[in-house]
């Protein structure tokens, strides 16, 4: 083997570590970044350094093998066997690029779109380049509507708008509502926005949260004393039964979702948490006043995959 591999782990697409490691590695293969009779990481080596299951590499080890891509030799490790001819890596890859093209023209006929016009939104999706700039309103609370309009600004490079829900929009937030594509609300809120939607001739995208966030804050919670802090308690909206009425009773660890203006349990938290989850709107405050030795984590792509994949089919075909 060459350099190392590298390998980009994302939460939060739809494919299993399973699948993205799998693909990955046979895409190393085909570009020829492992050498024919080559060697592979070792099982517990690719698992450690990736934080993923020994089981799930070994899996996706025994599938390659099985499809005759390496060869585990015990003791010794796993190593890319040798093709020749019409079987070589560079022609395998080749043939495997030939097909996804075809398969792609057949099913484009089918769906009675020209190839040329499926080219073109390829490019435009590929690239991101010629898209319409997408102009979004977030209505939802305050907390909620900046963080979310944040994220959309810098994940879709959109036009977004934050809105708090229940007061009345100003001038400017009127002129945005007036301008938007689109209304954005979480699923607690689609009611009401919808009213709103529909006062302005708007449609109305639900946004759903990214399960990953909590996903990784669960999995911290069973061996460390863990707290979310927000600026509003509405914030969290049904996370609060998730965490302790469902998840809470199977640890004996400290868990608390607190908002920033809860002084006494904030300084509780300061004390005894082992990792504190913080809303970015509570960032600044949370870092001045806690020690260097605890350990604060900021909110990442709270958004989910399949919404952002929903505005990016609105931009790209309406």
């Amino acid at each position: 083997m060459g350099k190392p591999l590298r390998f980009n782990l994302d939460k939060q697409v739809s494919l299993s570590y399973y699948e993205q490691i799998k693909g990955q590695l046979l895409s190393a293969i085909y570009c020829g970044k492992i050498h024919e009779g080559g060697r592979l990481p070792s099982i517990r080596e690719l698992a450690e350094d990736l934080g993923v299951n020994y089981k799930t590499i070994r899996k996706i080890y025994v599938r390659l093998a099985e499809e005759n891509y390496i060869e585990i030799i015990k003791g010794s490790g796993a190593f890319l066997q040798k093709k020749e001819g019409r079987e070589s890596y560079r022609q395998m890859r080749s043939n495997a690029i030939f097909k996804l093209l075809k398969e792609s023209c057949d099913k484009v006929r089918g769906l009675g779109l020209a190839p040329e016009k499926f080219a073109s939104m390829l490019e435009s999706y590929a690239t991101q380049s010629n898209l319409p700039k997408l102009r979004l309103a977030v209505v939802d609370h305050p907390e909620e509507a900046l963080i979310f309009s944040r994220e959309l600004k810098m994940r879709l490079l959109a036009e977004s708008v934050p809105i708090a829900l229940g007061q009345q929009p100003d001038g400017e937030q009127r002129q945005a509502l007036e301008a938007a594509d689109y209304l954005l609300t979480t699923s607690w809120h689609l009611e009401e926005v919808s009213l709103l939607a529909e006062e302005y001739g708007k449609k109305v995208v639900e946004i759903k949260p990214s399960p990953a966030i909590y996903a990784e804050i669960l999995s911290e919670a069973k061996n460390r004393n863990v707290a979310i802090v927000i600026q509003d308690e509405r914030t969290m909206h049904a996370s609060w039964d998730i965490f302790m009425n469902i998840f809470h009773p199977s640890t004996h660890k400290k868990f608390w979702i607190a908002p920033i203006d809860r002084h006494d349990l904030i300084e509780k938290i300061i004390e005894e948490a082992d990792l504190i989850f913080v809303s970015p709107m509570c960032w600044d405050n949370m870092r001045k006043r806690t020690p260097a030795d605890r350990q604060l984590r900021t909110y990442e792509n709270f958004i989910s995959a399949e919404t952002i994949d929903q505005l990016k089919q609105l931009q790209l075909l309406g």
